[in-house]
């Protein structure tokens, strides 16, 4: 099988080397690698360009900055097979990643989507945590569609078939930087099947923005609000524009706002340990540990657990 492997890049000079070989050593060599330059300002274009005129199989396109969504959707349109692979312009495949994703998919010939577990890693490639997907049978995905709960797992690592992620309208560029999310909860309310393959096969960078409270408070608002929408939607609902969702939010009752927060600031201030952790910060990474264990114990002591419980499942300890 030909497959397709689709490169966002921005800004992306100091890692995309090491992903782009990580690419061109995989196993499986029947594929193209589409890079898109969302109109960077570093020397990304000259990099991948490089790269281009030494193999065939690389095709480069260029544009000016229009954002992650709309570039990620371009590289799909340019693709030309039905199975398409994500990949992130700082992350790496493990060398067997696409030929064990495709058995996985000969596995499941049922499959719209598939993505698989990762290694977190640091700026110089050293692991530093893994992923904590649980979704590995159609009853655990049938289990948090029947609770209303958010389908979510690992987007660099996915694969998917074009003609389901087209069928359903795509990426949806407002929800960024949750996009993926409500993606694959609109492809599993329209009938596609999806799975994670129980295999790390991918290793995803964790780095310094990732500890922007900014940005996490902007992707809690994102799922929020996709959240809201699904279940307007599984409910025969319209769905509300960002601005009359936050209106809605704001009228709640003080105290529902509050826990909400709450809730919201314990996840931001973990995700942001983790990134300190990732960048070796450990004052910073105390500090926010801290504030998360304050804000809602039972989220670090859940995380630790879920983890220690994937590893032990995937022989990964």
């Amino acid at each position: 099988m030909q497959v397709s492997v689709v490169l966002p890049a921005y800004n992306a000079g100091r890692f995309i080397s090491q992903t782009i070989e990580s690419v061109l050593a995989q196993t499986w060599r029947d594929f193209e690698l589409i890079i898109i330059d969302d109109g960077s300002t570093d020397n990304t274009l000259e990099i991948v360009a490089k790269y281009a005129a030494l193999d065939a199989r690389i095709r480069v396109y260029t544009q000016p900055n229009v954002g992650f969504a709309q570039t990620l959707h371009r590289g799909i349109d340019l693709s030309v097979n039905e199975w398409v692979f994500r990949m992130d312009n700082d992350d790496l495949m493990r060398p067997n990643r696409i030929e064990r994703q495709l058995a996985f998919i000969n596995e499941h010939p049922e499959l719209a989507v598939t993505s698989c577990l990762v290694h977190h890693i640091d700026s110089n490639n050293r692991i530093i945590g893994k992923d904590n997907s649980r979704l590995f049978t159609h009853e655990a995905v049938a289990a948090l569609v029947s609770a209303n709960e958010l389908i979510g797992f690992s987007h660099p690592a996915v694969a998917f078939r074009k003609s389901a992620v087209l069928a359903v309208g795509g990426y949806r560029k407002e929800f960024f930087p949750a996009e993926d999310i409500d993606l694959w909860n609109r492809l599993v309310e329209k009938g596609y099947k999806i799975l994670v393959q129980p295999e790390y096969l991918l290793d995803y960078r964790m780095h310094g923005n990732s500890a922007t409270i900014s940005g996490a408070r902007l992707t809690r608002t994102k799922v929020r609000w996709l959240k809201d929408c699904m279940l307007r939607r599984r409910a025969g609902k319209s769905e509300l524009d960002l601005e009359s969702f936050l209106l809605s939010q704001r009228s709640a009752p003080f105290l529902i706002r509050l826990n909400r927060e709450r809730k919201d600031l314990a996840k931001i201030f973990y995700k942001a340990a983790v990134s300190h952790y990732a960048q070796r910060e450990y004052p910073q990474l105390a500090f926010k540990l801290l504030v998360a264990v304050l804000l809602q114990p039972r989220l670090v002591l859940g995380q630790v657990i879920s983890k220690a419980s994937i590893g032990r499942q995937t022989g990964e300890v």
